[in-house]
This record gives structure tokens, C-alpha cells and sequence, in this order.
């Protein structure tokens, strides 16, 4: 059986307003693939369907609560599937509860969204086995130069350059981003949280024009680019060169 696919997201929210809310911040920052539904009759269907590796269900859909599902979806799809479960302000349901039945996180309002990015880019950072923000790396080599990721600084010979503290997270989350075949793609999202942490406060036009400057910066400062990109949009993706 194939991988389910980490980077999609079912969506089960009967509130129309919050879901499309909840969709556009798991798209455009988080670079999710996200369906939604009103129905927890339609889940189980969704989750076969779009091979999605999460599950973001409200307790109070339109066809009833939701809770009783848990059990049958983790018998279903085992550890397949992450599990993330949003309650209302006066459900009375202990989040022990929920936990037993199967539920990896449980959130009840008020909370914030970004709590509920991190917590899934965190299981989606296990996943790929590395931590965000914490680079595997100490050192890139480059051309004969070395970039220090603690230093920040690139040293070739007896030159030096100190790099800006973007620039520097850049390398630090694009040098923390390999695997068994190299440097792997690394979304606008993924890099936005590492520099700047309040990444659902941040539009994407000021998060793109400030990777955009950073990137332009460190290649002016090394007289070459050692990023490659692709997509656009919120759809962007970057990594190292093969040069690194």
C-alpha cells in the first residue's frame, strides 16, 4: 500500500465561514492540499479518496457529533492517519476521552490557528524525520567556501561575509532539509514559519518579496545563486543547489 500523502488535509467543519478560514491558512501558509466537508457521513470516503494523511474534524458536524468516528476511523486506517479534533466552547467532552478513542491532538476554543500549523507540522516534521528549526548541518561547503549556520558567516579564503539574519534562516532551514536522494524541496510555508514564527499574521506578498530579497541579497553577496526554485505563489518551493 502506497504512503498516504502528508501534505493533504480533510477538512470536516459545518461552520462555511471558519472552514474556508481554516482552508486558506493550511493552503497558504501551511501548503496543504485541503478538502472540506459538512458531513462526517462523507469523511471516511474523503480520507480513501484523497489518500490525505490528516484529518481536521469539528465535533458538531450537520449529520451529528462526530466522536463516535474516531474509534471506527482508527480501526479503519490504523496509524495511517493523524487525527486533529476542534471542539466549541460548552462541549462538555474531556479531551481524555477523545484521546483514548484514537485522537492525536484535541484543541477547544479559543485557539489560535497557528497552534493547530504547529502541531501538524510538527507530526508532518517527524514524518520526514527532521525537526523544523533545527538544522541537521553546522556547515554548508560551498565552491571551497564554508557557510557556519551559527556564526553566520560564509568564509573563502581570507574573506568573509556575514550574512543578514534572513539569509541565514534560509540556509538554515533549506541546509536542515535532506534526505537519502539530496536536498529536498522546501515550500514558502515551511520556510515562512522557521524565519519568522508568526507566519498566520504574514500575507503571502510580504512573505514572498522578503524570501524574494533575502535570496537576491546572498547571491549578490556570493556573485552566483545557490537556490534553486519552482511553482509560485503559495505554491513556491525552494532548495540548495547541487553545488552545496
Amino acid at each position: 500500500m502506497a504512503e498516504r500523502d502528508r501534505n493533504r488535509v480533510v477538512l470536516a467543519e459545518d461552520d462555511v465561514a471558519r472552514a474556508s478560514e481554516w482552508r486558506d491558512l493550511l493552503e497558504r501558509i501551511g501548503g496543504y492540499e485541503v478538502w472540506v466537508t459538512k458531513r462526517k457521513a462523507e469523511i471516511v470516503k474523503l480520507l480513501e479518496d484523497t489518500n490525505a494523511r490528516f484529518l481536521v474534524q469539528d465535533l458538531e458536524l450537520d449529520d451529528g457529533n462526530s466522536a463516535d468516528l474516531i474509534p471506527e476511523l482508527r480501526q479503519r486506517f490504523g496509524k495511517e492517519i493523524f487525527i486533529f479534533v476542534l471542539s466549541g466552547y460548552f462541549e462538555d467532552f474531556p479531551e481524555y476521552d477523545l484521546l483514548a478513542k484514537g485522537a492525536d491532538a484535541y484543541f477547544r476554543k479559543p485557539y489560535a490557528p497557528k497552534s493547530l500549523l504547529r502541531q501538524m507540522d510538527a507530526f508532518r516534521s517527524r514524518l520526514e524525520g527532521k525537526e523544523l528549526g533545527e538544522p541537521k548541518v553546522r556547515h554548508l561547503v560551498v565552491r571551497g567556501g564554508v557557510f557556519d549556520l551559527r556564526r553566520r558567516t560564509y568564509s573563502s579564503g581570507r574573506d568573509e561575509i556575514v550574512l543578514g539574519e534572513t539569509q541565514a534562516k534560509m540556509l538554515e532551514c533549506l541546509g536542515s532539509a535532506k534526505d537519502e536522494y539530496g536536498w529536498r524541496w522546501v515550500d514558502l510555508g515551511e520556510f515562512v514559519k522557521h524565519a519568522w514564527g508568526d507566519y498566520d499574521k504574514l500575507s503571502l506578498e510580504v512573505a514572498s518579496g522578503r524570501v524574494r530579497k533575502a535570496r537576491m541579497r546572498l547571491r549578490n553577496a556570493l556573485g552566483y545563486d545557490i537556490i534553486e526554485s519552482r511553482g509560485g505563489g503559495s505554491a513556491m518551493r525552494y532548495r540548495l543547489t547541487s553545488e552545496v
